[in-house]
């Protein structure tokens, strides 16, 4: 059996990491994770491999140690805000590097990682569930103009494409603030430090909307999946854990791991209301003997006011994964516990 070469952009980002376990783990493949800043770590069989992705130059040497690349997967992003529109040119040139350092024989497949910003879940509400092929919305969004480029590109080449549309990543991950379940447990910490109640700091009318998100190992499994299965190719799924949730449920159930009384909605824009609670953060970290950080290390506030604020269904219809052959799922309640007692056992929460 040849070996396979995966070539990850974006290697240590939200979106691939766990893909780069799964597939460093996978007989038959070996994975090169392509990032601006290689973790000092080894993993066994990854090599990472420095890249600048605005950098065509960058891009060739970096694909050149990682070899005859047959499967390219590009979870990489320009820098972004919340809720805002992304930056498409800049978006669409980095792939564009990148593609073009390993489109040669060796290829075999591209994947592209997208996201619910498809259907303009950052814009307002949309039709759900949303299905793949729900009509696009007004530009700009960066994700057609990299899918058209790949799926354009694609033919009459020996690869095919697809494409995975996650919801919000979740995932124990100690190096990224960028995280629900991190915010929320720095957030909850904070709630007991000053004796208030763990109130819904979203608006009252996110705190009943239907949810959904994606376990990072969900959406790592689904994409070795698209790898093998040749229903997929040409397309592009949503993946999700396969279930949703309302806050309002939810809440009060993480209110109870965390043994705190579960407060009401109360709307608090955490990114300017915990401007001050650094000293909070310390004196906790102080008190549990948790590893020493600045509360910027692990919790983000304007991706939670985000995340918490949005007032509308958030749901993408999995039946068209599921009639290709991808049934896995996840228990969205079972996997915050999950995360969150990760979190602690590596004393990063109290």
């Amino acid at each position: 059996m040849n070996e396979s070469i995966a070539l990850i952009a974006g290697a240590t980002g939200a979106a691939a990491s766990r893909l780069v376990e799964l597939l460093a783990g996978t007989p038959g493949f070996r994975v090169a994770g392509l990032c601006r800043n290689p973790p000092a770590e080894a993993r066994a069989g990854v090599t990472y491999v420095a890249a600048d992705l605005s950098d065509a130059a960058s891009c060739r040497a970096a694909a050149a140690q990682a070899g005859a690349v047959t499967h390219l997967v590009y979870a990489a992003r320009a820098p972004f805000g919340e809720g805002g529109v992304e930056d498409v040119p800049a978006n669409r040139a980095f792939l564009v590097n990148v593609l073009d350092a390993v489109d040669g024989p060796a290829l075999r497949h591209v994947h592209l990682v997208e996201g619910t910003k498809w259907y303009g879940m950052h814009l307002g509400a949309f039709p759900t569930p949303a299905q793949e092929d729900d009509p696009r919305h007004l530009p700009p969004n960066f994700y057609y103009d990299q899918q058209d480029l790949v799926a354009a590109r694609s033919a009459g080449r020996p690869w095919c494409w697809t494409a995975s549309r996650p919801g919000f990543i979740v995932d124990f991950a100690p190096r990224r603030a960028r995280n629900l379940v991190s915010t929320i447990g720095v957030y909850a910490a904070i709630c007991r430090a000053t004796g208030t109640p763990f109130d819904f700091p979203g608006p009252p009318g996110a705190y009943d909307r239907l949810l959904e998100v994606t376990d990072a190992d969900q959406l790592a499994r689904a994409i070795r999946w698209m790898f093998a299965e040749p229903r997929a190719a040409g397309q592009a799924f949503n993946i999700t854990n396969g279930d949703v949730f309302r806050w309002s449920r939810l809440w009060p159930r993480l209110a109870a791991y965390f043994g705190l009384p579960p407060g009401r909605v109360r709307p608090l824009p955490l990114a300017g209301w915990m401007a001050d609670k650094e000293p909070v953060w310390q004196e906790i970290v102080a008190r549990h003997g948790l590893v020493a950080q600045k509360m910027g290390a692990i919790a983000r506030w304007d991706f939670m006011d985000f995340a918490l604020g949005l007032q509308h269904d958030i749901h993408s219809s999995m039946t068209r994964a599921r009639l290709a052959g991808f049934h896995d799922i996840e228990d969205t309640e079972a996997m915050f516990r999950r995360h969150l007692d990760a979190y602690r056992a590596a004393r990063l929460l109290p």
